[in-house]
Order: C-alpha cells, then structure tokens, then sequence
C-alpha cells in the first residue's frame, strides 16, 4: 500500500487517477484512492463505499464512524479521511426520486450501512474505480447502489399525487420559483414552502442553491470561461463561486476538468479505460483495489 502525505484530492493521482460519472440531474459517482477533507456540506445525498472493502473515517458532530459502507443524509457537515482504500462517493441529486429518503437518517446525519447487503456489486465497484465503466455500464451501478441502500434506510411515507406532480414540475422547469410553484399546487406560498421540504427532502432555498451548483457543474463541462459559468449560474462571480464550491466539495470547481487527474465520464459517452490500462493500474495501486 502506498504511503502518501494527508491531503484533500489528487495525492495518488500520479498513480490512479480519480474518475467522475456524471448522470445530469440524477446524480454521480466520483472515484479516487486518496480524500481527506477537514469540513464540507453536500446538498446530494452521498452514499461512501469502498472498492477494497477497507473502511473510511467519517466524523458528523461528534461522532467518529469508521465503516466501509455509509449513507450521509443531505446538508450534513462531516469531515472524510479515505486514504488508500479506493472510495466510491455516490451523490444522489434533490430530483432523484429516492433523494427524500435519505432525509430519515437519524442527526448526526451519518449511517453505518450493511455491506454484505452490497456484496453482490463488489466487482462492478472495483471495476468503476479502476474507470473501466462506460457511462451507461456506471448509470446502472448508480441505480443499483441506490436501490440497494434506500432498503437499508428509515422507512419514510410514500408520495401521494400532489407530490409526484410537484416532481414532476421539477423536471420540466427546475427553476421554477416558490409562487409559481403554489400556482400550480394550489397552495399558499407558506403552505408551499412547508410542503417542498416534506415532499423533496430539501428546503426550497437550499434546493436553489443547488441547482446553482448543479448549473455551474454542468456549463463547465460544456467549456466556457469560469467567470461567465458563475455569472450563467447565478453566482457574483468566479471567486464566489470557488469559495462556495469548496465549502461544499473541498475542491475546486476546476479540479473534475483537471486531465492529468481525473477521468470524466458524460452521458453518452463509451471510454471506458482499457483491460490493458486497468490491468497496469491495479499493478501500480493494488492497495486500493484489492
């Protein structure tokens, strides 16, 4: 196993680089052998696994979980020290329609999950880890990891019909404001705001400024200068926006674009990394795989 000094991205990408699948408003899984960050909040739901089965370190208040399979609630502040154990952090997004799930983890916001209940998918983990997915291949991993986690979670109350249509508003106008949104469910505009935090599982300001992150996620990797992203996505500008970003993430929003360290893997998009290539880099980094 390599050693390396403690750092938040990219310290073993000289050896294995990290990979990001990207699945649009759904969500993603972002691989890499080495992350530690002091404090950040996601407003994703994140499931943390393993390719090793070696566990992570998560603290969320004051409690310390060491784990190889954990669920952190959305909006939950939590340090991360995965060091050499090929991490897999599955983001699951506001619109997903198991997001709200995730919101019945008990405070701190941190759960210890059943990992034998994964065991099934352990060769595909090691394969996403080692970036030998095709993004379709990593789609249905995502959807597979999800399904398998949210039996493990709280049971929550299933949606009734003014739900599945405020969804459904959603996904054909995300932007769509809080008045607007009472229009349409015939509701007051307290009533709406109440009833979008049980329904998604997200208040609806911390919902905006997630579709402000998810905006800038998704310009960026059309290209465009970083100051025009901000300023498309609703931030004041470039610094705002990295400052934001690395509260959130513990990167910057120009790290996932970086090729000499990470992988991106867009909808659509078939590259796979070679058996050739993948072969080489379980050679080089068979700690974080084996």
């Amino acid at each position: 196993m390599h050693r390396a000094r403690s750092g938040s991205y990219g310290t073993l990408s000289a050896v294995m680089k990290d990979n990001l699948y990207w699945f649009g408003s759904r969500g993603f899984i972002f691989t890499s052998p080495w992350v530690v960050t002091e404090s950040t909040v996601r407003h994703a739901a994140v499931v943390l696994l393993t390719a090793s089965g070696e566990p992570v370190e998560v603290t969320a208040g004051s409690q310390l979980l060491r784990h190889d399979a954990i669920a952190v609630a959305p909006l939950t502040a939590r340090g991360l020290r995965a060091m050499d154990v090929g991490l897999l952090s599955v983001h699951v997004f506001p619109p997903h329609p198991s997001f709200r799930a995730f919101q019945a983890i008990r405070a701190p916001g941190v759960l210890a999950l059943e990992r034998a209940r994964l065991a099934e998918l352990g060769p595909m983990l090691a394969h996403a880890y080692e970036g030998g997915l095709t993004s379709r291949e990593a789609e249905g991993l995502f959807d597979a990891i999800v399904e398998a986690v949210v039996r493990q979670l709280p049971p929550v109350p299933a949606r009734d019909r003014r739900a599945e249509r405020l969804h459904e508003i959603l996904r054909d106008n995300p932007a769509c404001s809080l008045p607007q949104l009472a229009r349409k469910l015939r509701l007051s505009y307290t009533g709406t705001s109440h009833y979008f935090s049980r329904a998604v599982g997200l208040p609806f300001r911390s919902y905006r400024l997630w579709l402000k992150y998810f905006n800038a996620a998704d310009l960026r990797f059309k290209g465009g200068s970083l100051t025009k992203i901000a300023h498309a996505a609703g931030f004041a500008d470039s610094a705002h926006l990295s400052h934001m970003w690395q509260a959130s993430y513990g990167l910057s929003p120009s790290y996932s674009l970086d090729r000499e360290r990470v992988r991106t893997f867009l909808p659509g998009s078939v590259n796979p990394v070679s058996a050739a290539s993948g072969a080489a880099g379980r050679e080089r980094h068979a700690g974080g795989a084996a």
